[in-house]
């Protein structure tokens, strides 16, 4: 993808113009009537609606309308077919990577709204596994522990609890407000609160932008001075000069009253689990939280706290590639037990006449700039997260949408 591994589920409807991504949602934030944003929110509307080639559709396939100009663009541009999107669906290897933020009725729908445009060679990647795979052959995390992930994202702190590296979740919690260090937290805040001053014409969002920008504030904290200053850019695109001192930042953390709810959340989780503390290791997921300060907080109190680094996460997504290939870009069945595993081969997709689904997007005329713009990544990577404001991150190095 151009700029970056991750799109966000922001989207344009005008007549048979359709846009999906960063253009659309600058074109919702400023309102426009025709774009759409808050995906699984909008769609619990049965009664909502958009319009395109003439036709209402549902609003539900607003994501499905913008993962197949994808594939479209995918198939005409990089592999050169002059075929239709059609032709290719019930064969199409289709995989979701849902992050830690999307409910299982979410999973459900999205799956669901694939299979109903007839693909049916579609499968979920089971992420965190192969993470933990990668970590054990790194030395990170041992075999014979349980496991605490932790993630942050748009300041909400989510806590997942394994019994050991290959089994599934056995507890899970979320926390409001504490997706974040709470200095990171503060800075954004105080930024916002800058910015608010100095443009009091601005409508803003206030606690949107600080979730927006808790990723900035990650990188602004690992080499503070007395005055932490420059240019920072908001979700919508426009960029705003900002001055906040330390030592402000310092006096706010004295005051912040819920430093420690950590410690209950995780205390709990682990006695649910039936599990002691030397008996579980705490990986930090994400950025956000993978910060000294959280680091160092953590480990007064537990023994064995990790952090996920970006090569970590980079070579987990490899290893969900070579696992895709190596089944043969083939749906690969449940095990149902270990006796029968090994008489279990990958399933056949089978030659099914194609449901019809809603009509792919027509190409673009000569002369207009299009839309969406990709390059082939060395490693292409599409995770789906239900972000208000998704964070923009660096490609990686050479060879995550993601």
């Amino acid at each position: 993808m151009k700029e970056s591994h991750e799109i966000p589920l922001y989207f344009y409807v005008n007549g048979n113009d359709f846009i999906f991504g960063n253009a659309a949602r600058d074109r919702f934030n400023r309102h426009d009537p025709n774009a759409y944003g808050n995906y699984f929110e909008i769609i619990k509307d049965p009664g909502k609606h958009f319009s395109i080639y003439g036709n209402k559709k549902p609003i539900k396939q607003l994501f499905y309308y913008g993962i197949e100009q994808y594939l479209s663009y995918f198939l005409n541009t990089v592999l050169y077919k002059v075929d239709s999107i059609e032709s290719y669906r019930q064969h199409f290897p289709l995989r979701f990577l849902f992050d830690t933020d999307i409910d299982d009725h979410e999973k459900s729908l999205i799956e669901l709204l694939f299979q109903d445009a007839g693909y049916f060679n579609l499968d979920r990647v089971l992420f965190n596994k192969q993470l933990f795979e990668v970590l054990i052959q790194k030395a990170v995390l041992p075999k014979n522990k349980a496991v605490l992930l932790l993630s942050g994202i748009d300041d909400v702190l989510y806590l997942k609890l394994y019994k050991h590296v290959n089994a599934e979740a056995v507890g899970f919690f979320k926390l409001a407000g504490q997706g974040a260090d709470p200095r990171v937290r503060i800075l954004a805040d105080m930024i916002v609160e800058y910015i608010m001053v100095q443009n009091s014409y601005l409508a803003i969002d206030r606690d949107a932008e600080i979730a927006f920008l808790l990723p900035f504030c990650v990188g602004l904290l690992e080499n503070t001075n007395q005055i932490i200053m420059g240019d920072v850019e908001l979700s919508d695109g426009n960029s705003f000069w900002f001055k906040v001192n330390e030592r402000n930042l310092n006096d706010r953390l004295q005051y912040y009253s819920n430093d420690g709810m950590i410690y209950t959340v995780i205390d709990d989780l682990l006695k649910s689990g039936g599990l002691l503390v030397d008996d579980v290791v705490i990986l930090l997921g994400t950025e956000e939280i993978s910060t000294s300060y959280f680091l160092n907080k953590l480990q007064k109190r537990y023994h064995h706290v990790k952090e996920v680094n970006a090569m970590d996460i980079k070579d987990a997504m490899k290893s969900v590639f070579s696992a895709i290939a190596a089944s043969d870009y083939r749906i690969q069945p449940k095990v149902l037990s270990t006796a029968s595993a090994a008489s279990i081969k990958p399933i056949q997709v089978p030659t099914l006449p194609a449901r019809k689904g809603p009509p792919a997007l027509p190409p673009k005329k000569e002369g207009n700039a299009p839309s969406v713009t990709l390059k082939i990544p060395s490693l292409p990577e599409v995770k789906i997260v239900n972000k208000v404001n998704p964070v923009k991150l660096p490609p990686l190095p050479p060879r995550r949408d993601s």
